[in-house]
């Protein structure tokens, strides 16, 4: 080989496989960088669309205030929101600090009691498994020593949960200065929004977004007063089987209790978790069965009347769009996923052609006039009596027509022959 071959010529058409290694090792790289640009990209987004989204919702159980305050007190739109906001952070605030003043008030109660079954475990540890007393201890004291070993690193996780905290108090103000804007310019961001869109779509976007407004509305406002009915049930409950920190089981049931189905399973097994650490199995039991009450009330006869066909939604569907968003986004998943659904399913019915609030087509006002006058009126749905028989309503109006026609083809039959 000369030496004009060998410095003019590349090693990679006489070596494929080391330019295959080349390329894929150029090929991980771009994906790597690809996905934490995709990373980086979501964590952003998320850090602006969870506090938007939660602006939307506090915007929808809010509404009724700003109302309140714009229409029938004929304060001026701004103002009213900026008081519907104070109004809101305050009793929020307030709840939170008296739980966290009498659960801070507690906390020797608490440790002395964590104690006491720490003590109770280590005894029934000695009695229904081989090991010694002196065997139970050393693993205590091992436990020990090696949470003091690793101070270190204990205290780096309280950093980043303080790093976490930070966080949510930026999108909690965030959520709060947009809840703001849409109270008091809702409409506005509406309607400007709509705009951006081709001019034939105008109308019909227009009135697709007041159907799911009506819907998410509704929605917000029923889990407030289901929220607050199962608060006072197991908080009552509590109190009259002498559970202690009832105020702050009443506050973690309301918080959880926005989250279908996940929250009322969370806030019950706290309550009763409470009950058997400092009353015992028997009014654990009994706190167990004041939940199951609650919840089985909440569920048939609280939820159907408030919602209504407002939030016509299946409670499979529920259940299974609960445990997905659950799954790939967590607890803020699950409290976004129905009333997300919701809202889709009402606007997709409109522009299908089947109005679930036909009320806003004669008259009526998404703010101000009720669900149920917005619904007007429809015919039961009644599940038939046997497995099987239940048939879509397009296809018994097309049997019906088909039936029709038939008989008027032997009609016409008949009066040929005479």
């Amino acid at each position: 080989m000369t030496s004009n071959d060998a410095g003019g010529r590349s090693v990679l058409p006489r070596h494929p496989l080391v330019r295959g290694v080349l390329v894929v090792s150029v090929l991980i790289i771009a994906v790597g960088l690809a996905l934490r640009t995709l990373a980086d990209a979501g964590y952003l987004l998320g850090a602006i669309l969870v506090p938007m989204a939660l602006s939307v919702l506090f915007t929808g159980l809010l509404m009724p205030l700003q109302v309140l305050l714009n229409h029938k007190l004929k304060l001026p739109r701004s103002l009213g929101a900026l008081l519907t906001v104070l109004i809101a952070f305050a009793v929020v605030v307030g709840a939170l600090w008296i739980a966290g003043t009498q659960l801070a008030g507690g906390m020797g109660e608490i440790v002395d009691v964590f104690g006491a079954q720490l003590a109770q475990l280590r005894d029934l540890a000695i009695a229904a498994t081989p090991l010694t007393e002196a065997q139970v201890d050393d693993l205590v004291g091992q436990a020990t020593t090696w949470l003091q070993e690793n101070q270190s690193g204990i205290a780096q996780g309280a950093l980043g949960a303080g790093v976490g905290v930070a966080g949510f108090l930026v999108s909690a103000v965030l959520a709060m200065v947009a809840t703001f804007f849409f109270l008091a310019q809702g409409d506005r961001i509406a309607a400007a929004l709509v705009v951006l869109l081709p001019e034939h779509l105008h109308r019909e976007a227009w009135q697709a977004a007041r159907r799911g407004w009506v819907t998410l509305g509704t929605y917000c406002r029923t889990q407030l007063l289901v929220a607050a009915v199962d608060a006072a049930g197991i908080g009552l409950g509590a109190l009259l089987l002498g559970v202690p920190f009832v105020i702050p089981i009443i506050a973690i049931t309301f918080i959880l209790c926005f989250i279908p189905f996940v929250g009322a399973v969370v806030s019950s097994a706290v309550a009763v978790a409470m009950a058997l650490a400092f009353q015992g199995p028997g009014v654990a039991l009994l706190m167990l069965l004041v939940c199951i009450l609650v919840q089985q009330l909440e569920a048939n006869v609280l939820s159907p009347i408030l919602m209504g066909k407002a939030v016509d939604v299946h409670p499979l569907l529920i259940l299974l769009s609960v445990a997905g968003a659950t799954y790939i986004l967590g607890l803020v998943g699950a409290l976004f996923v129905v009333p997300v659904i919701a809202t889709i399913k009402s606007m997709v019915l409109y522009l299908n052609g089947s109005d679930p609030f036909p009320g806003l087509g004669k008259g009526g006002r998404a703010l101000l006039t009720p669900p149920k006058t917005l619904i007007g009126p429809r015919e039961p749905v009644r599940n038939p009596r046997r497995v099987g028989d239940a048939t879509p309503r397009w296809l018994v109006e097309e049997q019906a027509e088909q039936e029709a026609a038939l008989e008027q083809e032997e009609r016409r039959g008949g009066s040929t022959r005479a």
